[in-house]
């Protein structure tokens, strides 16, 4: 008797999202197995294409339809379990994405070339200082090009994921500079060991503070009970969270199981993975989006086939394929990064949520700074509450001091360094002391300005100012990465009075150098765009004792450097203006998380936190580190406005590269989302309330030449803005022909910017 299947098409648009069922040849019926790769014929013409076997059924109901074969089976054994599978069903439904956008963020292959060794590179064939001076002349005009060119002056060859991933480009960004004769490409074996050059000294559990002990043992005491709960480790800055990660995944790893870490930035991930590895050694992988193909396929293999007991990594890692999970731990649980911002758009956190759910396990959230939900639910006994309210070793929290800019300008101060920060700089200098200066951008300054017609030099690709990059001497889109020399004169008037306005990481960096006359090292994402970067620059600041570090938020969150002893918060007021009902809470949040970088060691810590609204609450509780005050204040704002937790956001974005077009098939998707409310019945009554906005120009209104519109919905219910969005995405798809436009889905966004 014959087998059937369902199976996932490989690339298959959501017009195609669907199960597709196909008979199991006799001949095959052994070697079929679920969650394996097979190759089947597909469409009008039966080509070859590579599918995924969701389900294996020995009967099939609807025997009159014709029934195509299985061509080939790829693989022996399953790329993922069942568990897995149901989890993409999960995140299908929940997002509101494809089968194949769902399965391709948790496996490291959906091919079969993917298991080579060998992966195809680039290397230059110009000769170096003929690139340089074609660079120097302007010859290119596109910063992706540009970019791709630096690399490879820098390292002989390089595999064209890591060059797409390091340089932030497309694949045609690099066929281009091939039909040039710039570049060529060529076969080149690929380093299959992130960690070899990880070495550590094994060390042993620290004892546990009174404070520790008592969160250890609830947490010991749920893993024993095997049943799924969801603990909120809520600790200042410095508590000793991360010990408390150690002995519980310790614990978890005695009883048999295994355990995942997540960090939320991946210049969190070498630190991390240093302590994992020191107490852990090789049952320890690591997992992030830096890794090359052949890194991240050898590391996933490993923990698939139980080599591995403890998974380290960013977002994504939430997807080790471990068979008998015991425990999640996802540090710095508040950090926006934890929600994906491209399709799937799913959450970390709901996703462990699920996970744990499944496999009876334990779910642990630590942060100084918890997001207001996670606090909500932990208020309401949702969560398990366990606080840390003093660091180990009765080390005390930094000073923290509030500058009022609007004295330093009254009183002549027009620099970037208030009077207090700058003599307070100046003493940790002759201390042989470190310094950390936080500030929200990146690049020299903002934007130019031509100060004799008003004129900002704008993007032509999108609606927003370049950034303006002096070690460049270009201005630069952030967005699309179209790039400009520096004009010497205004392009619409002619005028010479250029100046450039605002400041980013670069300019503090040099106006730093200019004034201290000491070492500077600058953190943000161009100085961190290469392989190893994070951990090369976070090395240089330790061992050299490098006296001032500038960065932007990456500077902010989990680092430890014994002898950092000065924070300078410089322009708090970018953060709290930033037009999102987040902007308050994430002005505490950095601004506690980046003070909390001071006074680690056995010395104590001062913060200076520079302010244009220094009476604001989210700056005051800062301030004085008082998590429970900004608490309250700030849940009382979100009922009253009807913001997380007390109601759900949906965006629809419909972008396209017409302005009046996209802004019809705006208006017709607003009026589909009451057709479809009335459909299904929902936003009758308060248990199920739905409010929907018109069409408005997205706060960046054009991108990439794309015209952008959005739709907010607040939905009490968030079953009901799922089934609303699904309902929505159905209908744009089936009668968007040709596609002109585009949607984009999100169910409470992290960022409504």
């Amino acid at each position: 008797m014959n087998k059937y299947v369902l199976v996932v098409i490989r690339n298959a648009t959501r017009k195609f999202d669907k199960l597709y069922t196909y008979r199991v040849p006799l001949n095959l019926s052994e070697e079929i197995v679920l969650g394996g790769r097979v190759q089947v014929p597909f469409g009008k013409g039966n080509k070859r294409t590579e599918a995924l076997v969701f389900q294996i059924l020995n009967d099939f109901i609807e025997k009159n339809q014709p029934i195509k074969d299985i061509i080939e089976v790829l693989d022996k054994n399953p790329l993922i379990d069942e568990e897995l599978l149901q989890l993409v069903e999960y995140i299908k439904g929940s997002t509101i994405c494809t089968y194949y956008d769902a399965l391709r963020i948790m496996l490291p292959v959906f091919s079969k070339a993917s298991k080579e060794k060998k992966v195809k590179g680039v290397r230059l064939l110009k000769d170096h200082q003929e690139v340089v001076e074609a660079i120097e002349s302007n010859q290119f005009n596109n910063i992706q090009q540009i970019r791709v060119l630096e690399i490879l002056l820098d390292v002989p060859f390089i595999s064209v994921t890591d060059m797409m991933i390091f340089a932030g480009v497309s694949r045609s960004v690099l066929n281009t500079l091939e039909k040039h004769g710039i570049i060529e490409f060529l076969e080149i074996e690929v380093l299959r060991d992130p960690l070899s050059n990880v070495s550590v000294t094994r060390d042993q559990s620290k004892e546990p503070t009174v404070e520790q002990k008592l969160a250890l043992e609830e947490c010991f005491k749920i893993l024993e009970e095997e049943s799924f709960q969801e603990v909120l480790i809520h600790g200042v800055t410095g508590s000793g969270k991360t010990e408390i990660y150690l002995q519980l995944i310790e614990k978890v790893m005695k009883i048999g199981k295994e355990g995942i870490l997540l960090v939320p930035e991946i210049s969190l991930t070498p630190q991390m993975v240093s302590r994992f590895k020191a107490r852990f050694g090789d049952l320890v992988a690591v997992l992030h989006s830096r890794l090359s193909p052949g890194e991240r396929f050898d590391q996933w293999r490993s923990i698939k086939d139980g080599k591995i007991k403890v998974a380290v990594g960013a977002r994504s890692a939430i997807f080790a394929p471990f068979k008998n999970l015991g425990i999640v731990v996802i540090d710095e649980e508040h950090e926006p990064s934890y929600k994906s911002e491209v399709t799937p758009k799913y959450h970390a956190i709901e996703v462990a949520r699920v996970r744990c759910k499944m496999k009876n396990a334990l779910l642990v959230l630590g942060s100084a700074t918890p997001l207001v939900e996670t606090f909500y639910r932990a208020k309401k006994g949702e969560i398990k509450l366990l606080q840390l309210l003093e660091r180990p070793l009765k080390a005390i929290l930094p000073q923290v001091y509030v500058v009022d800019l609007r004295k330093e300008l009254e009183e002549g101060n027009r620099g970037m360094f208030s009077r207090l920060l700058r003599k307070e700089i100046e003493k940790n200098v002759q201390k042989e002391e470190q310094t950390m200066l936080f500030i929200n951008r990146r690049g020299f300054s903002s934007f130019l300005l031509c100060r004799g017609c008003g004129t900002g030099i704008q993007c032509k690709h999108c609606n927003i100012s370049l950034t303006y990059h002096m070690n460049r001497s270009r201005l630069i889109c952030h967005y699309c990465g179209y790039t400009l020399p520096v004009p010497k004169a205004c392009p619409k008037c002619g005028s010479f009075s250029i100046r450039d306005f605002g400041v980013g990481t670069q300019k503090v960096e040099k106006e730093a150098m200019d004034q201290f006359q000491t070492s500077v090292i600058r953190m943000d994402l161009d100085t961190t765009g290469f392989k190893n970067g994070y951990e090369t620059i976070l090395g240089r600041f330790r061992e050299e004792n490098i006296k001032i570090m500038i960065g932007t938020q990456m500077i902010a969150k989990g680092h430890d450097f014994p002898n950092v002893t000065l924070v300078g918060v410089l322009a708090a007021d970018s953060i709290l203006h930033a037009g999102d009902f987040r902007a308050t809470e994430r002005t505490f949040q950095l601004i506690t998380q980046v003070a909390g970088r001071a006074g680690r060691g056995k010395k104590s810590g001062r913060v200076v936190v520079q302010s244009y609204n220094i009476d604001h609450y989210s700056i005051l509780c800062a301030a004085k580190h008082d998590y429970e005050a900004f608490y309250q204040n700030e849940i009382i704002m979100r009922q009253r406005l009807g913001y997380p937790p007390f109601e759900n956001i949906g965006t629809l974005l419909i972008a396209g590269e017409d302005d009046q077009k996209t802004y019809n098939r705006a208006m017709k998707v607003y009026e589909t989302c009451f057709e479809k409310t009335k459909e299904l019945n929902i936003g009758g009554d308060d248990e199920q309330r739905l409010n929907i906005s018109k069409p408005l120009r997205a706060n960046i209104s054009r991108v990439k030449d794309k015209f952008r519109w959005r739709i907010v919905l607040k939905c009490s219910r968030k079953e009901n803005l799922i089934h609303l969005f699904a309902k929505v995405s159905d209908d744009f798809y089936s009668n968007n022909k040709p596609n002109t436009e585009e949607l984009s889905v999100d169910i409470n966004p992290m960022n409504m910017i």
